[in-house]
């Protein structure tokens, strides 16, 4: 008996470890120096509520890595800003518009507002996906 339950508990150990798997965003166009870095997985929009998950990062350089080791299979969206003066939130103008560097998965939000269906990515086992954070035209 004390086989079956270690054989059992082995292959829900191996059947929950196939439907999570690590999901690494590579950050281009921070400011080291110039605040945090919010890494945003979200699911269904990209407000950052929505975010499941989510890293604050001080860049180390223009260009870095972070890595979510756990992101169960589905469909995400990833949203990235730089947080400039500090206060963990995403500044925007009186007409909703960013004021900070921002970036979403897929290149969206550059030229028409972002769409979760537009970032979306999916993500069956390890996925990279790459996000480019440029400075908003209303930064101050």
């Amino acid at each position: 008996m004390l086989r079956f339950t270690i054989g059992i508990t082995a292959l829900l150990m191996l059947a929950s470890s196939l439907e999570a798997a690590p999901l690494t965003v590579r950050v281009e166009g921070a400011a080291p120096g110039q605040g945090p870095v919010l890494v945003g997985i979200c699911s269904g929009s990209l407000d950052f509520g929505s975010c499941r998950y989510s890293q604050n990062v001080q860049p180390p350089a223009a260009e870095f890595q972070v890595l979510f080791p756990d992101v169960p299979d589905g469909s995400y969206a990833v949203a990235v800003f730089q947080d400039t003066n500090g206060n963990s939130n995403l500044d925007r103008d009186q007409r909703g518009l960013p004021l900070e560097p921002y970036g979403f998965s897929n290149g969206t939000g550059r030229t028409a507002p972002p769409s979760f269906e537009a970032a979306r990515i999916a993500v069956s086992g390890p996925t990279l996906t790459r996000v480019r954070i440029a400075r908003s035209p209303l930064a101050r």
